[in-house]
């Protein structure tokens, strides 16, 4: 081997000829990404986000590109353009030139604004989606799986007294700022110096005379705001009232924490949100549904999300999915998913939509007591049989129940009564108006081969892992509910790509090996080490 020699030193002005130095292969996940990403977005898609006049933009499909790689390698508005400026792998994915000399990263605030002014978000999803689907990667699917995952809110959580003192801080601090007029007032001063900073309170202040002295002082406060328009007098007025009650004597009196509502506001600094609680969980934030495909063996895809209220619960947006898949997706003819979103009726509206809906019904109740399966029931003609052959004599609709009853004398003399009823007034049942279709959702749900398809649900557990991991799903970058979809959106837009990539590079589908399994079950096919990607 020769002996080394040090090369002369290149300046900052000759640097830039290795760029176009080779080492960089042509599967390499920026230049498939520049391939089949970027180059599949045009200006013209976000021409209407823009006013005919004015300074020319920066190039608004270049954002939304910066916006999917923000996503993918979970880097800030500051990191992002840094990267376009510094890292070479993200200057060949977005086609970047050497006369490019970066932007504000102010600039991707205003244009993630005008994202969700008009919807972009929907717009760039799409854009991926669709050249998935130019691409084949869709081709004879019929299979799609749903699951949800809960979406946090960039706010902190706040008890009683920080809540209450914090909606007090933003007020106040709101009126000094834009009411230059009152600042000879000597109460607004003094709420001004006691609540003009953040504060931690600390264990030791948490008690009812703090909430007393700061439900005093917020009562001041908004009779000092009088009919003046102020940041967060509203929200302050809405906190009071569920957290206080106001004797004769004005004083307020802090509310009973067994007696708070549970929609109550969580933080002055989003209004909408509320705390959500789903078994032992609770959290403030939104729910994200997320539909993929589910074909065992092939890379799978989001096909479609639902950003909902975190209280939102999952079995009443089964109609609004189906909707969405019909008319975006028709080829989707079976619909996975848990338990969450069983329901007899959801079963008769995905029927209806050309939709069979795989979940676990619900289980006959066990009372101890003869289960309704055992009775005839007629719906058509609005009567039911006993097992002893007795018929009913009341059929009440109720809501979305029926309220069925069998005569007294009937029931007392029958030799099964004391498997069938505990009430001397004869046997009572309650059903659903769709007991039938659930009793065939049980029917089939017994059958051999409904365990088996039902088994390909349990991937999307993996997608929605990949996405909180190495997409960010899990914490919203910014505050307010359009925001948090607008997150969800690029979040899961970036795992398409994520995937897409993935996809492309390995041109043989997913290859036998140890880890086969581990990748199917995730929905993914192994490859070579792919960075961030």
């Amino acid at each position: 081997m020769a002996k080394p020699s040090t090369n002369r030193q290149l300046s900052c002005e000759t640097a830039h000829i290795y760029d176009d130095a080779e080492g960089i292969p042509e599967n390499h996940w920026s230049r498939l990404f520049f391939s089949h990403v970027f180059s599949h977005f045009t200006d013209e898609q976000f021409a209407g986000m823009y006013k005919e006049r004015g300074r020319y933009p920066v190039s608004p499909r270049f954002l939304a590109c910066i916006c999917i790689l923000q996503s993918m390698f979970r880097a800030s508005d500051r990191q992002a353009v840094e990267n376009t400026i510094m890292r070479r792998d993200w200057r060949i994915a977005l086609g970047i030139g050497r006369d490019y000399k970066g932007f504000c990263p102010t600039v991707l605030v205003r244009f993630r604004a005008r994202l969700l002014a008009h919807d972009g978000a929907q717009e760039v999803f799409d854009t991926v989606i669709g050249r998935v689907e130019q691409l084949g990667l869709l081709r004879n699917r019929q299979r799609v799986r749903v699951d949800a995952t809960h979406l946090l809110a960039d706010v902190s959580w706040l008890s009683r007294c920080e809540m209450v003192r914090e909606a007090i801080r933003v007020t106040v601090c709101d009126l000094y700022d834009r009411h230059p007029e009152l600042h000879d007032r000597v109460d607004l001063l003094g709420l001004y110096d006691r609540y003009g900073e953040e504060h931690w309170l600390g264990p030791g202040r948490e008690n009812d005379q703090t909430l007393i002295e700061f439900g005093r002082d917020a009562k001041a406060l908004l009779a000092l705001c009088g009919e003046l328009a102020v940041k967060g007098k509203q929200e302050l007025a809405q906190i009071l009232e569920e957290n206080y009650t106001f004797p004769e004597d004005g004083s307020p009196q802090p509310v009973e924490a067994s007696e708070l509502a549970s929609d109550r506001i969580a933080t002055p600094h989003d209004a909408e949100l509320r705390c959500a609680k789903k078994g032992d969980k609770m959290w403030l934030g939104d729910k994200v549904h997320l539909v993929e495909t589910a074909d065992p063996g092939c890379v799978n895809f989001i096909l479609d999300l639902l950003v909902t209220a975190g209280r939102v619960a999952d079995l009443t947006v089964v109609e609004r999915l189906g909707w969405r898949l019909r008319s975006r997706y028709p080829w989707a003819r079976r619909l996975l998913a848990d338990g969450g979103y069983a329901a007899a009726a959801n079963s008769t509206i995905c029927e209806a939509l050309g939709i069979d809906l795989v979940c676990p019904p619900h289980p006959e109740p066990n009372t101890g007591l003869i289960p309704a399966s055992e009775f005839n029931i007629n719906f058509k003609e609005r009567y039911a049989l006993c097992p002893e052959g007795h018929r009913s004599c009341s059929w009440s609709p109720n809501g979305n129940k029926v309220n069925i009853r069998f005569p007294v004398t009937a029931c007392r003399d029958c030799p099964r009564r004391d498997e069938c009823t505990r009430s001397k007034r004869g046997r009572h049942m309650g059903i659903s108006k769709d007991y039938e279709q659930l009793q065939r959702d049980r029917e089939r749900a017994a059958r051999l081969g409904h365990a088996a398809e039902y088994r390909n649900r349990a991937a999307i557990e993996g997608t929605i892992s990949e996405a909180v991991r190495c997409c960010g799903l899990r914490r919203s970058r910014y505050r307010g509910s359009p925001k948090r979809r607008l997150h969800a959106y690029l979040a899961a837009t970036a795992l398409n790509v994520r995937r897409l990539l993935r996809a492309l590079k390995t041109e043989g589908g997913p290859k036998k090996g140890p880890l086969s399994r581990v990748f199917g079950f995730c929905g993914l096919v192994p490859c070579a080490a792919m960075g961030p990607v």
